[in-house]
């Protein structure tokens, strides 16, 4: 129902609309919730003595969350939601047993030893949290805090998605969050998909290892600059993508935060599908869709073998490198994951040529030449040398040359759908869309390395506004057709294969004069024909459920004498 009125609001405004004009933003919850007051208390230290995990790394509005706590000093938990909020970064959702209360902790025994294949905690349930039904999707931070002994004001963490309620009308850009990442560089108790000996399967059911990875180093400068720029925008997990790959195609642009190295073949096949139904696409990281994975335990556990060895005797399901069961990342990304390197120095983008004249470097100040610091990292991701990777039409839009590594590659390019697809191939290129750092949480704290300080860029933070002004738009006609019928012009651009286009504009120009705009619906066109001495073509706009137009196609020109 709500879908429904949405596309009937968005029709009657299309119908009293002047040339180029769009439906009025409308107003969305993210917007909404950055408007409340903020706070900075979350940002506190961590002490290995407070330990936590969540029953769930993925939630609805309105779902319980459980907690699994060990520590010997009393303790609340305070749950945030972060975003901009002014620049403080977080709100104060909840807190458990009250935000004036605590409650005394205990070490909780029963851990598998580092070898068990998957290492789980096995800790009792000792707190529960009703998540309100209002609550917006978003990243949600719970901190145990110490509130007594040695540790007091300091911390244990963990996080948890909220998506998007289900009967919400789709937000315009969907995140997808990387939590098989997290979970696979995830090192607590011993045991990691990258410890030796190498565990081939790791489990949600443990504190995660905040100095081995986390949402605070490469995610949040993106999240931190959709909140504050006021983007439609909505968030799920991998897990989440896995379970229903068809919320992909419920949004106008799905962007892959940080870095998401570890996929299942049915999020590799929703992207693929999803592009083909002109679903826009971002990267905004490297090393994505790297990994195939397959979940047990109801999706609590990770296997992987990361190897051609994988005992499945279909080379096709291994798991293994995508790139190996013939499923390379570049076709879906443009480029694909070249190389590590830990460095005594930060590694920087150029501005190429061919991207020095694109309508996503307009008014950035960025020009061919130019560098963009530190931004590359230490992963990054290529277009050469992998033959085949290339995209009809594909832009460089930033190069890394390589010294004794490999080079770096940002990429756009238009799929057959029409949807366009944006790679960063930069591991920290988020970081020029936003300042905050998380060095500062980790305990002992951790120096920033002299590859590891790209600055924010307010270049690059145009650039990302050009480039999402693109990419929540739909993809334009194919083709605008007249047909003369006797004393009237029939108009045809033919019918979207996109469901979320509800309705076209077509205009009617003349050179030297303002567009005419002539019809406003999916049906047929028909439009009196013209008797003033001109030039004329028509122009036509696909719209979407969001109320955004594609980018005009013209119809070939004819001239009245």
């Amino acid at each position: 129902m709500a879908r429904a009125l949405l596309t009937a609001a968005v029709l009657a405004l299309l119908l009293g609309m002047h040339a180029h004009a769009e439906a009025a933003p409308l107003p969305n919850a993210v917007a909404r919730e950055n408007a409340l007051p903020g706070t900075t208390s979350w940002q506190r230290p961590l002490d290995g003595d407070v330990l936590i995990y969540g029953s769930e790394i993925s939630a609805a509005p309105g779902d319980l969350l459980e907690f699994h706590v060990s520590t010997p000093f009393r303790y609340r938990i305070d749950v945030y939601r972060l975003g901009w909020y002014a620049g403080a970064g977080a709100r104060l959702m909840a807190c458990v047993p009250s935000c004036t209360g605590d409650e005394q902790g205990r070490v909780q025994p029963g851990a598998d030893p580092p070898t068990a294949q998957p290492l789980r905690a096995n800790w009792p349930v000792t707190d529960a949290l009703p998540t309100g039904p209002d609550w917006p999707s978003g990243y949600y931070l719970a901190e145990a805090e110490a509130t007594s002994g040695s540790g007091a004001g300091h911390v244990g963490t963990t996080y948890v998605i909220v998506r998007q309620a289900d009967d919400a009308l789709p937000s315009q850009i969907l995140v997808q969050v990387p939590v098989n990442t997290w979970e696979a560089y995830n090192s607590w108790g011993g045991n990691s998909l990258y410890t030796v000996p190498r565990a081939y399967r790791v489990s949600f059911d443990r504190p995660f290892n905040e100095q081995a990875v986390s949402p605070l180093w490469w995610e949040i400068q993106l999240v931190r600059f959709l909140e504050r720029e006021g983007y439609d925008v909505s968030y799920q997990t991998d897990l989440d993508t896995n379970v229903d790959v068809g919320t992909l195609v419920r949004h106008r642009l799905v962007i892959v935060a940080g870095h998401d190295e570890y996929w299942t073949l049915a999020m590799r096949d929703g992207f693929d599908n999803a592009l083909a139904a002109g679903t826009n696409l971002a990267f905004t990281g490297s090393n994505d869709a790297f990994w195939n994975i397959k979940y047990e335990d109801g999706g609590r556990t990770i296997l992987t073998y990361k190897s051609m060895y994988d005992p499945n005797p279909d080379a096709t399901q291994k798991t293994a490198m995508f790139r190996e069961i013939g499923r390379p990342e570049c076709l879906l990304e443009g480029i694909q994951h070249a190389d590590i390197r830990i460095l005594d120095h930060p590694l920087d983008y150029t501005v190429t040529a061919a991207a020095a004249s694109d309508p996503w470097l307009a008014g950035t100040g960025l020009g061919a030449g130019d560098r963009i610091v530190g931004v590359v990292g230490r992963e990054h991701d290529s277009l050469a040398p992998y033959p085949g990777c290339a995209h009809p039409g594909q832009t460089v839009l930033f190069h890394y040359e390589g010294t004794g590594d490999l080079p770096a590659d940002a990429v756009k390019y238009t799929a057959a759908s029409g949807a366009r697809v944006f790679a960063a191939g930069a591991q920290e290129f988020s970081w020029a869309l936003d300042g905050w750092r998380s060095n500062d949480r980790l305990a002992p704290a951790a120096p920033v390395s002299s590859d590891r300080d790209a600055p924010a860029d307010p270049r690059v933070q145009q650039f990302m506004r050009n480039a999402l002004d693109d990419l929540t738009r739909p993809a334009a006609p194919a083709q605008v057709v007249r047909h003369r019928i006797g004393a009237v012009i029939h108009v045809s651009t033919g019918l979207p294969p996109d469901v979320r286009v509800t309705g076209r504009l077509i205009f009617r120009v003349r050179d030297g004069d303002a567009p005419t705009l002539v019809c406003s619906n999916r049906g047929p066109c028909l439009v009196p024909r013209v008797t003033e001495p001109g030039t004329y073509r028509f122009a036509a706009e696909f719209v979407d459920v969001w109320g955004r137009a594609s980018a005009p196609t013209y119809s070939s020109a004819w001239t009245t004498r």
